[in-house]
């Protein structure tokens, strides 16, 4: 089966694509709202999910910008989780990058010139012609600025996509059946046993990370190692003994965690 990420920008009609492209392989679509769902479904336990019954548009938005490091958690133990199914249609949220050493992940990258993605944005939406020009440029600088911090590396950087097509000269349909060509020549593998398990192992730590930053833990100065059955070895410092013995029991809470073992120290503060 394929496991596919697709990299758009606002302009470029990617969702469209995106679905024709998992209807014809009869796999998942992920996109931001089934995304949220996921997070919904297997997120922390604690402070967020106040915020999971809002709806979708936005929500990742307002995350990244009150609690960045919780968001980037959350994002990569969603992206992980689908992946260690084998297959998939991944839309953005830096998943070219999460799933790059992963040899079953095939990355796609949608470009086209700003003139193309403005008359595009204004067929499908009702605004004036300044103020698509000024969505699409404020989307690219907030998109390509999560990149640097999330991932300190350029959104357009070359070795991240295994393929890049330019949606001027092309409709949806073309582009669909580019992609599917690609993904289904012999040349790619499906993945192995051992990805979808490094995949569910990588997912886990990501949740487990999110729960004890909720809980107002400092992970800097802690290394979370969780196994493919779910065991999270926990070691490092903690800042006090009542911290010490809560790092186990908010651990325990993660979903899919089945066993904790901690072996932790308490700073010693000296003046």
């Amino acid at each position: 089966m394929s496991l596919i990420t697709i990299t758009d920008s606002i302009g470029t009609n990617g969702n469209a694509i995106a679905q024709i492209v998992a209807e014809k392989l009869g796999v998942g679509l992920f996109d931001d709202k089934r995304l949220q769902a996921i997070v919904n479904e297997t997120g922390t336990s604690t402070g967020l999910s106040y915020r999971f019954d809002q709806q979708a548009h936005g929500f990742w938005d307002r995350l990244l910008s009150r609690e960045p490091q919780v968001y980037l958690d959350i994002m990569e133990a969603a992206v992980y989780d689908i992946a260690r199914k084998g297959d998939g249609v991944i839309i953005g949220h830096g998943s070219q990058i999460l799933l790059r050493d992963f040899a079953c992940a095939f990355h796609v990258r949608l470009l086209s010139d700003f003139k193309t993605r403005v008359e595009s944005l204004l067929s499908r939406q009702d605004m004036r012609l300044e103020a698509a020009e000024n969505l699409i440029k404020k989307s690219d600088n907030r998109q390509k600025g999560f990149f640097r911090y999330a991932f300190q590396i350029d959104l357009d950087t070359p070795s991240l996509y295994d393929l890049v097509l330019n949606m001027g000269k092309m409709n949806k349909g073309t582009i669909a059946n580019l992609i599917l060509g690609a993904v289904l020549s012999e040349d790619i593998l499906s993945c192995d046993l051992d990805a979808l398990s490094s995949m569910k192992r990588l997912s886990l730590e990501r949740k487990v990370h999110a729960e004890l930053l909720e809980n107002n833990i400092d992970i800097s100065t802690l290394n979370v190692v969780v196994s493919e059955i779910g065991t999270a070895d926990i070691t490092g410092v903690a800042v006090s003994q009542e911290e010490k013995n809560r790092i186990p029991e908010i651990v325990e809470n993660v979903s899919g965690i089945s066993k904790v073992t901690a072996d932790l120290s308490v700073w010693v503060y000296t003046f």
